[in-house]
Formats: C-alpha cells, sequence, structure tokens
C-alpha cells in the first residue's frame, strides 16, 4: 500500500490557492477544486506514474488548466509525497525554486 505526505509548503500552497478560489470566487468554486484534488491524489495512489516527469525525482500533474501539482514518489518506502501546489498563470521562476 503506497503511502501519502503532504510536505509544508505543500500545504502552504493549497491553502494559498484555496484562498485565493474562496476570495475570487466563491464557496462552490473551491469546493470543486477540493475535489479535484481528492480525485487526483486518489489515482495517484494507484498509479504514482501518472504524472509528467519533471526532473529526476519529481513529477507533475496538471488538476486544472490553472493548477498543477508537483510530487514524488519513493519505490523503496513506497511513499507519494506532495510538494507543491501551482497556479499556472504565477510566474514559473517564483515557485520552481522552492522545489
Amino acid at each position: 500500500m503506497i503511502g501519502l505526505e503532504i510536505t509544508p509548503q505543500g500545504k502552504s500552497t493549497f491553502a494559498d490557492i484555496s484562498e485565493f478560489l474562496l476570495f475570487s470566487w466563491n464557496s462552490m468554486i473551491l469546493g470543486k477544486y477540493i475535489q479535484l484534488v481528492e480525485k487526483t491524489t486518489n489515482q495517484l495512489l494507484l498509479n504514482p506514474y501518472l504524472g509528467k516527469p519533471f526532473s529526476d525525482s519529481i513529477r507533475k500533474i496538471v488538476l486544472h488548466k490553472n493548477a498543477s501539482l508537483y510530487y514524488e514518489f519513493d519505490e523503496k518506502t513506497q511513499l507519494l509525497t506532495i510538494l507543491l501546489f501551482i497556479d499556472n498563470r504565477q510566474n514559473p521562476k517564483d515557485y520552481l525554486k522552492l522545489l
């Protein structure tokens, strides 16, 4: 069974995007985003190689045209670690330094 872990940066960037959605749109849009994250996370737990390779150990999966998730999977420990949630409309240089 694959384990799941979220880094502090992952939690922080998830909260940032959630706050933006709630402030800019409404709770219904936020709920859809949360459901999308849960669905994608469950898919990754079934197939951790689903995302596109970003570097040697990091993979990226697009949640929505405006949001992506960066993660890594350790085969030895069978642990999927969510590293970062990204608003795709941001400057990539600003967030890729966090990886």
